[in-house]
């Protein structure tokens, strides 16, 4: 009989005071493989992300919070209290992990600063996420993705034919960075094992969006040539009789005359226009326009199949629906349902990791505002009568519905 094991951060506590993206993100991953995460919000309102949703009709059904703010606990805490850095203290004593993603120099005004926290609570790992770094003439700056998009050289590389700057409407810099400091905190959770001593992680956006282009900031430093993956090569998005279909004539000799092959017509390669890939690109329009009218004969379906007999990469340029409806995303068991108090049971999407020996994970949805605060003191050894009077001065708070005492 195999023996089950538990999580693998389970055990692990963590003091999340992160909002948004960038850090919740980071502390749902290590919730969702053990850490005890407890999430301190503002009063009455919250995490930012509880009111950035536009469709939401509350501050508890924001699916930008649902989205990345499972599996923890919420505890309102009024920052502004004196009162507050009492408790704050009372649940350091028992924390591995801070999380925070303040601009630069708020953390210290709070009284959360690093280094006085290292001296009072030396294996404290005090993971910091910031917009443009801890230091240098932007570090009061806020940050956000798409505004790092901007300042990193991104948006600039997204530029249409007519010279505008394109922003790419997924935040994949705060996801980016997210992944970046649950790389950090772990690593600082290893190094602790065997030292006793925490250490600070810091993560920027800004060095985040830069590390993503790594291959374009090379190129460019080595050659001042600006690599454009989709311009400079055979890689577009084709129409086809029912849909598009997408072609990446990558990591092969002789992209145009396999796609020419499996299509069935004539090698346009052998046309002078088209004999070099340096011409294929400089005449795009025209090959587009042959190939757009060449694969509208068929289906996606048909397209991808003959193209992929020909090992050209290629994949069905697919809706959301499509997506989730997939056999491959069915299989990859990535949708997962959680049924929230208030907005009924929703759908949400797992982290992309998976450990043979943690297969088996419990999923709690997003936590209702302060949901959890009269359960936190509690464990902190205050009394009904205390948790009461903290209550009434507007220090703590905690929903109102019965169901959640």
């Amino acid at each position: 009989m195999t023996a089950i094991r538990s999580l693998p951060l389970a055990g692990i506590r963590i003091l999340d005071f992160s909002q948004v993206q960038f850090g919740p993100m980071a502390t749902q991953i290590l919730a969702d493989f053990g850490a005890e995460v407890t999430k301190v919000e503002r009063p009455k309102l919250g995490d930012i992300s509880r009111t950035i949703d536009v469709r939401s009709s509350g501050i508890e059904d924001s699916a930008s919070f649902l989205a990345v703010n499972r599996n923890k606990r919420s505890l309102v805490l009024d920052m502004k209290n004196p009162r507050a850095m009492g408790i704050v203290h009372e649940l350091l004593e028992k924390t591995d992990v801070i999380v925070m993603n303040f601009r630069a120099g708020v953390a210290e005004r709070m009284g959360l600063g690093y280094d006085s926290l290292q001296e009072k609570y030396p294996g404290l790992i005090y993971a910091s996420g910031t917009g443009f770094g801890e230091s240098g003439p932007m570090k009061n700056m806020g940050g956000q993705d798409m505004a790092l998009q901007s300042f990193s050289g991104s948006t600039w590389h997204n530029r249409d034919d007519t010279g505008r700057p394109g922003i790419f409407p997924i935040p994949f810099i705060d996801f980016g960075a997210g992944m970046a400091l649950v790389q950090g905190i772990l690593m600082a959770l290893v190094e602790r094992s065997a030292s006793g001593k925490g250490q600070r992680v810091d993560v920027s956006l800004l060095d985040t969006a830069l590390f993503a282009q790594m291959n374009e900031y090379t190129q460019w430093m080595m050659r001042r040539f600006e690599i454009n993956w989709e311009r400079d090569n055979l890689v577009g998005s084709f129409k086809t009789s029912d849909g598009w279909v997408n072609i990446v004539g990558l990591f092969r000799p002789d992209p145009l005359e396999a796609v020419c092959d499996a299509l069935g017509i004539e090698n346009l390669a052998t046309r002078p226009q088209f004999a070099t890939s340096e011409l294929q690109m400089e005449n795009r329009e025209a090959l587009w326009s042959i190939l757009d009218h060449e694969l509208s004969r068929f289906t996606t379906d048909e397209a991808v199949q003959k193209l992929s007999a020909r090992s050209v990469l290629c994949a069905p340029v697919l809706d959301y629906d499509e997506v989730l409806a997939h056999p491959q995303v069915i299989n990859n068991d990535i949708i997962r349902t959680v049924d929230h108090p208030t907005a009924g049971p929703i759908k949400v999407i797992d982290n992309p990791i998976r450990l043979s020996a943690a297969g088996s994970r419990e999923y709690s949805p997003a936590p209702l505002l302060g949901q959890h605060s009269e359960e936190i003191l509690a464990e902190l050894g205050y009394s009904s009568a205390e948790i009461d009077e903290l209550r009434v001065d507007g220090l703590i708070s905690s929903p109102s519905r019965p169901s959640f005492a």
